[in-house]
């Protein structure tokens, strides 16, 4: 190593040192584990940093969020929205009690109705308020699905096959390859994009999610994904005007959605799926 990089690396290990105590509870919404930090009051800068330390020392957190104290707020390290962490938060808001809360989130300014039911299933009712057309946009070999703070592009099987394979060979490869074609073909503006590969697994459609959050530049072949579910949800209804889909999430865990809509133009969405506290 580099003098320069153990100066920065040094350098580093003092400033979160003098953040003080981070406390935080790691949580499993089905896969996707999702760190979540007591307290948002935070820089920027500092957050980057609390993320890579945390995901260091916990090798299967694929995200880190921060929790107001004040209001019921989520904060993703990154900036994005996430269907996940949103889950996670509202559970650790009702202490995994049943209940109802509103919870804002970053990346959308939509308040955000949470249920945490009976049989440790989260619900998150979510504004859409928007006719199909409008939701999403073909880029290429993708069908771009526009959900605030993330965009989901999804891939079909038969495309999928090939990506899917060569996750298998070689991961780390493969991902930054998917990174590429977000940055060169998807082109968004959204501070998370998420590449959806398809398949089917028993009748039922599965998600290999690549998310790609760019403020903090992590890649990850995400073990669940609700932002995902949701873009396919929305991408098999322009398909087949199914308004109920569940989907196979890499864990093999379930995520649910329902579209609320009225000719063509979809008033909300229903998620939900099991969250457990690790």
């Amino acid at each position: 190593m580099r003098n320069e990089e153990v100066k920065n690396m040094s350098e580093s290990i003092k400033y979160i040192r003098s953040i003080g105590e981070i406390r935080y509870k790691v949580l499993n919404p089905g896969g996707n584990k999702t760190a979540l930090v007591n307290g948002n009051e935070y820089t920027d800068n500092q957050k980057r940093l609390i993320n890579k330390a945390i995901m260091k020392k916990n090798s299967q957190v694929e995200q880190v969020g921060f929790l107001s104290n004040k209001i019921n707020r989520l904060e993703m390290a990154g900036g994005e929205f996430c269907m996940n962490g949103t889950r996670c938060a509202i559970w650790e808001y009702l202490k995994g009690k049943e209940g109802e809360i509103e919870i804002s989130v970053s990346g959308t300014n939509k308040m955000i109705l949470g249920k945490v039911l009976n049989d440790k299933k989260v619900e998150i009712q979510l504004d859409i308020g928007k006719n199909i057309a409008n939701l999403y946009e073909v880029k290429n070999d993708f069908t771009c699905i526009k959900i605030d703070g993330i965009l989901i592009a999804i891939l079909n099987e038969e495309k999928s096959k090939t990506y899917i394979q060569k996750l298998k060979q070689d991961e780390e490869k493969t991902k930054n390859e998917l990174k590429q074609l977000m940055i060169t073909e998807i082109d968004s503006k959204e501070k998370a994009i998420g590449i959806m590969l398809l398949e089917k697994e028993a009748g039922k459609t599965k998600i290999n999610p690549i998310v790609w959050v760019k403020e903090i530049d992590t890649v990850f072949y995400e073990t669940a994904c609700g932002s995902g579910s949701l873009g396919t949800a929305i991408y098999n209804y322009l398909k087949n005007k199914d308004k109920k889909i569940e989907i196979i999430q890499p864990s093999g865990y379930s995520i649910n959605v329902q579209l609320k809509e009225n000719k063509n133009y979809i008033e909300k969405a229903i998620i939900s799926g099991i969250v457990e506290e690790e």
